[in-house]
């Protein structure tokens, strides 16, 4: 960098002031008196100004203070007036220094006033580059801040090379906050720009092209974008099929805002991501998490999720307890995993202390075994005033396992799900990515992920899983249910059983049996296993069924003995076989199922009716994507919904001649009465008017 592109502050020799003193312009009237301030040692701060005729373009009068001027929040010296909201330092004294200057009508800028004596200390000389009015961005120190920016480097780096550049920092002319102010303002603009009504225009264009799409946007005061939220239709069926766990991360920010990136990720049966949603986040508090999941349930009909997987964020914990109060919130082993080590100072050498913690984390089978691990990990290694470990403990119910085995969690134990997400995203988003060519970015990369399943859907109708055992009926069940790799895991579990097992009959009572069952490579490991022969129900210490969904080695060990070879359906999981993503509305040509449809919307609300709107629009969306590719396919689309419009139209005509048949009997019944019965004129409705919110959704 040449020397001219990064200079240091250079205060020439102050000028002396003095009353009567005559200077030419605004300028220079404040720039006398910020030199004077150097000089002396105190910040100035601009003043009361008046005008000729009430034009701001013709100044008649003007005010320079010292800071410390005044009082914060303008209370009486020597008393406090109620309490403030936030916590800043006050550095207020009521100083009466200060300066005026009268302006003649020909522009002449006099000094007519000038209190020199402070009634405060005065910073000293090697301070005196911290003072407010002498910090400043020029154009050629911005322009240069903005370059290295937008090459990736961070505001610390950018921070650390101007000084070096001028010599020291107390020669830059500016803090650190400034430099963080600096770059805040110029992304803001940006914003304003136009790119977030790039953003905007895109998502509408969506929403034209997807009726079930769904966005949604919070702007500022100054009407800029702050945090936004949006996912398509397919994502909606996504979760309607998978929504019972969700993977939600923000470790990924966008470079030319430094927005927070913050997917909502799923499982499918597959076992691959599926993308539920995204948002652009401003910031992490509480109000815009708060925000995002209410805008999240709501996009997906307010259905809460079973689990739900972050990293260990207190504002973030906040929102989800507010919003999701039905929803398991665990915490992400891989965050806590590589945050422990910093807190365990010589101990993270230590193997023993290492494999007890882990054991915690997700080596216990039930909460007892991890009190017990827990206490002699403390005990043995005196942690028992260990400040990181204590506040661990007082949430273990969110990141040891040993707690959540009795809720659905896919087996998912962190968030690198959305961790490998964000690193697809930091490939696809450069420095100086715009926030739409970033969304279409992110549009391509969910379509990549949406085409391998498509492969493997295909995959899965052409061909079976391998059984390895082909005599075995159990497997040759598995393998037509579930998908490869959700049998492979099926598999897994079997094996463990057929070989790797051993069992042990304790007792019975009435048509409950009890086993206990241990590894074969771990037989101080025992789980005792329930067996109901009335409806061969099967349950197992374990918890596997619970928090995975599917059967564990010790119950089909127990299964295997009593010889029950065919599996009860209820242990296969929709959500992990071949027909996960099928839509089945059992409520058609069953007269007793018809019957308890009218029964639950009356009892219900009309809940019956949600649950067939939001079956037969998803089943009738998944055609649609089906059939878009080639002209046959839309004309047999189209020759369907035209002979159901009819069908359905017919039908209801029908049904509304008995309607009116049966309701003209009901009149003619009030009618005789109706010289008793007083009718009055309905209520007039409340029209609510529109809040003044800064939040737009879409």
């Amino acid at each position: 960098m040449e020397g001219s592109e990064c200079q240091a502050v250079e205060i020439d020799k102050p000028r002396d002031i003095f009353l009567g003193q005559v200077v030419q312009s605004k300028d220079e009237a404040y720039n006398l008196y910020q030199e004077h301030g150097f000089k002396m040692g105190f910040s100035v701060r601009k003043g009361k100004e008046l005008y000729y005729d009430n034009d701001k373009k013709n100044t008649r009068l003007k005010d320079y203070y010292c800071s410390k001027q005044g009082f914060k929040n303008n209370e009486p010296e020597g008393e406090i007036v109620g309490e403030v909201a936030y916590q800043r330092a006050d550095s207020r004294t009521n100083c009466k220094a200060m300066v005026r200057f009268n302006v003649s009508k020909d522009g002449e800028w006099r000094i007519t006033k000038l209190i020199m004596d402070h009634n405060h200390a005065l910073v000293p000389l090697e301070q005196r580059h911290l003072l407010r009015s002498m910090r400043k961005v020029s154009e050629t120190k911005g322009g240069l801040i903005k370059s290295m920016v937008n090459a990736g480097m961070k505001v610390t780096h950018v921070w650390s090379y101007l000084g070096k550049e001028v010599g020291g920092f107390d020669k830059l002319g500016m803090t650190m906050k400034d430099v963080h102010n600096f770059v805040y303002t110029e992304k803001s603009k940006l914003i304003k720009g136009g790119d977030a009504q790039s953003l905007i225009n895109h998502l509408q264009n969506r929403q034209a092209q997807d009726a079930m799409f769904y966005y949604s946007v919070q702007l500022d005061q100054e009407s800029r974008l702050t945090n936004v939220f949006w996912r398509d239709g397919k994502s909606k069926v996504d979760y309607d099929c998978f929504g019972d766990v969700v993977v939600f991360d923000t470790t990924y920010r966008t470079n030319t805002y430094d927005l927070i990136c913050a997917p909502f990720v799923g499982v499918n049966h597959h076992l691959q991501n599926v993308m539920f949603g995204c948002a652009l986040l401003s910031d992490e508090t509480s109000v815009s998490f708060n925000w995002l999941f209410k805008v999240f349930l709501e996009s997906m009909g307010n259905r809460q999720p079973k689990t739900f997987f972050t990293d260990q964020d207190g504002a973030m914990a906040k929102a989800i307890g507010d919003v999701m109060p039905n929803t398991c919130h665990r915490l992400c082993l891989w965050h806590i995993s590589k945050n422990a080590p910093s807190h365990f100072g010589d101990l993270k050498s230590d193997q023993k202390f290492q494999g007890l913690f882990w054991k915690c984390m997700s080596g216990c089978d039930s909460k007892e075994e991890f009190e017990s691990t827990w206490s002699y990990m403390i005990n043995e290694y005196k942690l028992q005033n260990h400040k990181w470990l204590k506040s661990m403990y007082k949430i273990r119910h969110k990141w040891s396992t040993a707690y959540s085995k009795d809720v659905f969690s896919a087996d998912i134990k962190s968030s690198q799900r959305s961790e490998s997400t964000n690193s697809v995203l930091s490939a696809i988003a450069g420095a100086t990515t715009s926030l739409s060519h970033f969304l279409l970015a992110f549009e391509k990369m969910v379509n990549k992920w949406r085409q391998l399943e498509t492969e493997k859907e295909f995959k899965n109708s052409q061909s079976m899983p391998p059984r390895i055992i082909n005599i075995s009926e159990t497997l040759r069940q598995a393998s037509m249910i579930y998908t490869h790799k959700t049998f492979k895991l099926f598999l897994n579990e079997y094996l463990a059983e057929t070989g790797g097992s051993t069992s042990k009959d304790i007792g019975e009572s009435d048509n409950l049996s009890y086993h206990e069952v241990s590894s074969n490579h771990m037989p101080n490991k025992k789980h005792m296993v329930v067996f109901d022969s009335s409806a061969a129900k099967i349950s197992c210490s374990c918890r596997k069924f619970d928090s995975m969904g599917i059967l564990c080695s010790h119950a089909l060990r127990i299964y295997n003995i009593k010889g029950i070879l065919k599996i009860p359906d209820q242990y296969f999981l929709r959500r992990w076989s071949k027909k996960a993503r099928a839509v089945i509305y059992d409520h058609i040509d069953e007269s007793s199922k018809e019957n308890s449809i009218s029964e639950n919307a009356m009892n219900n609300g009309g809940d019956s009716m949600i649950l067939y709107r939001n079956a037969i629009m998803k089943f009738f969306y998944n055609l649609v994507l089906d059939s878009q590719e080639h002209k046959e396919t839309q004309q047999i689309m189209w020759k369907l919904v035209y002979g159901g419009v009819k069908s359905v139209h017919q039908c209801i005509n029908e049904l509304n001649l008995i309607s009116k048949a049966t309701t003209s009997e009901k009149k003619f019944t009030q009618n005789e009465d109706s010289d008793h019965i007083a009718i009055y004129n309905p209520r007039r409705a409340k029209i609510k008017g529109m809040s003044n919110t800064h939040e737009r959704a879409f």
